[in-house]
């Protein structure tokens, strides 16, 4: 008995895991509408691709991507059956009927996007990447030590400033269009800065101070307040999420760095995390209630049952509240809360839109890939989907979005799925490791490997929209390299 006590304690937290997935997965057999055979072989690969991503793939990227896409797909459907009983739309679905040949189509293209990432990784992993943990870091230019204040400062400055400066001037702001347009290229800057380029200047600065054996106990309080005043600046639920957990994912990984702080020291900074993080989604919660009050979405047609025996999951759970009215509502609410965990993954919905979607072809989707958005105007596949957002507002710039998985499916066909979902593993991995031998910064590569996962998680807006920021992220990258590089010349001479 103490041995089977013991293991229990050993693996208490796989053991839960296991559980809640076998329950979701109970929960998921016994509500989905089709063929019961395909929806346990789809469980098992989106398992595949969930631990595929968690075993040493050496890539973060691949980490979160196949995250989300887990997310996205396997679990959103699931936890809803497992709350519901039936699938409460979060996203339109088009002319979707949900039937039980439609349902079928839609696993066998989710299998397939599933697959090809499976294997886009085991690629990767054919390259024998060492881990991030073993690798040496970058080393601090020669003149660091001297500039190091002055850094730390300008930076926790210019991030203030920037935040203030979007919040009074509304240059970027999630859902809405631009308040004020200046002078290019001053709003794609400032635009780039709050959501990526003042999180990976700290963290330059954090691997720099690594490198010196500096305590940075401070820096990394400076990279929390960073992502929640961006945060709050963009009106994002999920920056500070994705600002933070690649960095401290990062830093967790060097033991020699944790081992410097006690137990009440680690404690209190998962407590100081925990508590922005909260405050984050209270205050963005709180602003979005505000405004989006005049935002009226046009009501998506409603959809017909997607299970046996339900007749009706539209009234399932209510439309957001703001949308309904047009009136700010409370920030705390359940609808709020079931959005956060479950339904903000992309993915299931866009491939119920575009299977469903007459006209699929090669030159689909180049025309979706090349779309551009424009202020005023709505993106095509709003008109896919029958989204509520069909009528051109220019105060606001919401839209449904499809994902990668669905997207790929464009084209009709199963194997371009496959082989783009492929592709983008490995580019994904590639991009990533160059990146880490120009810079050998794993902090600023997790960054990277985030961001590049919610793009291709998100992906199908207006895809061409993307290209700046990365642009932007490469050029940061390039001035890196080179400071780093010269920093070293100088310190050997």
């Amino acid at each position: 008995m103490k041995a089977i006590a013991d293991v229990l304690r050993k693996h208490a937290i796989t053991i839960v895991l296991a559980l809640a997935w076998v329950a979701l997965f109970l929960s998921g057999l016994q509500h989905y509408a089709g063929s019961k055979t395909l929806f346990t072989l789809f469980s098992l690969v989106s398992l595949a691709l969930l631990l595929s991503g968690l075993y040493r793939t050496g890539s973060f990227g691949y980490l979160f991507l196949s995250v989300f896409l887990w997310l996205g797909l396997w679990f959103k459907l699931t936890a809803n059956f497992l709350l519901f009983g039936v699938f409460p739309f979060g996203e339109p679905v088009g002319n979707f009927n949900s039937s039980a040949d439609a349902w079928d189509l839609v696993l066998y293209v989710a299998m397939a996007a599933s697959l090809g990432l499976i294997f886009g990784g085991a690629i990767c992993r054919a390259f024998r990447p060492q881990p991030y943990a073993r690798t040496e870091w970058a080393c601090a230019p020669s003149w660091y030590p001297a500039a190091r204040k002055w850094l730390w400062a300008g930076i926790i400055v210019a991030t203030i400033a920037g935040a203030v400066f979007n919040t009074i001037y509304g240059i970027h702001q999630v859902g809405n269009a631009p308040r004020t347009i200046f002078p290019w290229p001053t709003n794609a800057l400032l635009a780039w800065f709050l959501n990526i380029g003042a999180a990976l200047m700290i963290a330059v600065l954090v691997c720099w101070d690594v490198a010196l054996r500096k305590n940075i106990g401070l820096p990394v309080y400076a990279m929390l307040g960073e992502a929640f005043i961006t945060t709050v600046s963009v009106i994002s639920r999920a920056a500070f999420s994705f600002h933070v957990i690649p960095q401290v994912f990062a830093l967790y990984q060097r033991k020699d760095i944790t081992q410097q702080y006690s137990r009440k020291q680690l404690l209190f900074f998962v407590a100081t995390l925990s508590l922005l993080f909260f405050a984050s989604i209270a205050a963005v919660s709180f602003l979005r209630d505000f405004q989006y009050a005049g935002c009226r979405a046009t009501p998506t047609p409603e959809p017909v049952s997607i299970v046996a025996h339900a007749s009706n999951n539209a009234s399932t759970l209510p439309a957001e509240p703001a949308k309904q009215s047009g009136k700010a509502v409370s920030s705390f609410r359940w609808i709020l809360i079931h959005q956060l965990l479950v339904n903000r993954w992309i993915g299931i919905e866009g491939v119920m839109a575009i299977s469903s979607y007459d006209g699929k072809s090669d030159a689909l989707l180049w025309d979706m890939l090349t779309e551009k958005r424009e202020i005023g105007k709505v993106t095509a596949y709003q008109e896919v989907s029958k989204s509520g957002y069909q009528t051109p507002d220019a105060k606001f710039q919401f839209g449904s979005m499809p994902g990668m998985s669905g997207f790929l499916y464009y084209s009709g066909s199963l194997w371009v799925v496959f082989a783009g979902m492929m592709g983008i593993a490995v580019l994904v991995f590639l991009s990533e490791r160059l990146i880490f031998w120009l810079t050998s910064n794993p902090i600023i590569c997790s960054l990277y490997g985030m961001i590049l996962a919610n793009t291709v998680a998100q992906f199908g807006m207006t895809p061409r929209q993307d290209v700046p920021q990365y642009l932007m992220i490469y050029i940061l990258i390039a001035g890196i390299w080179l400071i780093q590089t010269r920093g070293v010349a100088n310190e050997l001479h």
